[in-house]
C-alpha cells in the first residue's frame, strides 16, 4: 500500500500542536544544557591537568580519564542536538536517526536508573546517625534524578514509536 502525502485519513492535525514536536524541542533544550555542562567540566579538567606538575602522573591519568568521558558525552550530546534539530526542521533523514537516538537514550537511562535505585537502597541501609545526616543532602538530588529518569524512559519510548507512525512520517521532507 502506498501512502500519499494527501491522504486526509493519516493527517489528523496537519498544522496544529503535536506532542512529538514538543518532546523533540525539550530534548534539544536538555541536550544543549547538558552539553554546556560537559564543556564547562572538560575545561575545568583541562585547566587542572595543565596546572599539575609533570611528576604527578597518577593524578594526571585520573584527570585525563575524566576528560575522555567529558569529551565522549559531549560528542553524544552533539549527535542528539543534530538529530533533534533535523527533526524540528522536518528533515527526513533525522526522523530515523532520532528514533535510534531515543531508543539508545531509553536503554541508557533505564540502566542508569537501576544503578541509582541500588545506590538509594544502599543509602537507606545506613544506620549511623552522623553519616545519615551527611547523606540527607545527597538523597534529594538522587530521588529527583531517579524520578526524571522514570519519566524519561516511557517518554522516549513513546517518541520513538510516534516517529514511526505514518501520520508523522508524512510531515517530513525527503531530500531533494
Amino acid at each position: 500500500m502506498l501512502i500519499s502525502r494527501f491522504d486526509s485519513d493519516l493527517r489528523r492535525n496537519p498544522s496544529g500542536f503535536a506532542w512529538w514536536r514538543m518532546l523533540t524541542w525539550l530534548m534539544l533544550l536538555v541536550a544543549g544544557f547538558l552539553g554546556s555542562q560537559y564543556l564547562r567540566h572538560a575545561q575545568q579538567m583541562w585547566v587542572a591537568l595543565q596546572a599539575l606538575p609533570a611528576a604527578d602522573t597518577e593524578n594526571a591519568a585520573k584527570l585525563r580519564y575524566m576528560l575522555k568521558w567529558d569529551i565522549s558525552y559531549l560528542i553524544a550530546v552533539l549527535a542528539v542536538i543534530v538529530a533533534t534539530a533535523g527533526c524540528i526542521l522536518r528533515q527526513a533523514w533525522a526522523r530515523s536517526v532520532l528514533r535510534v537516538v531515543a531508543l539508545v537514550l531509553c536503554v541508557w537511562l533505564a540502566y542508569r536508573g537501576i544503578l541509582l535505585w541500588h545506590q538509594w537502597q544502599a543509602l537507606a541501609q545506613v544506620r549511623d546517625a552522623a553519616i545519615q545526616q551527611q547523606l540527607d543532602g545527597f538523597k534529594r538530588p538522587l530521588l529527583i534524578a531517579l524520578g526524571l529518569q522514570a519519566v524519561s524512559v516511557p517518554a522516549l519510548l513513546w517518541l520513538a514509536w510516534q516517529l514511526g507512525q505514518p501520520a508523522v512520517r508524512l510531515q517530513f521532507r525527503p531530500r531533494s
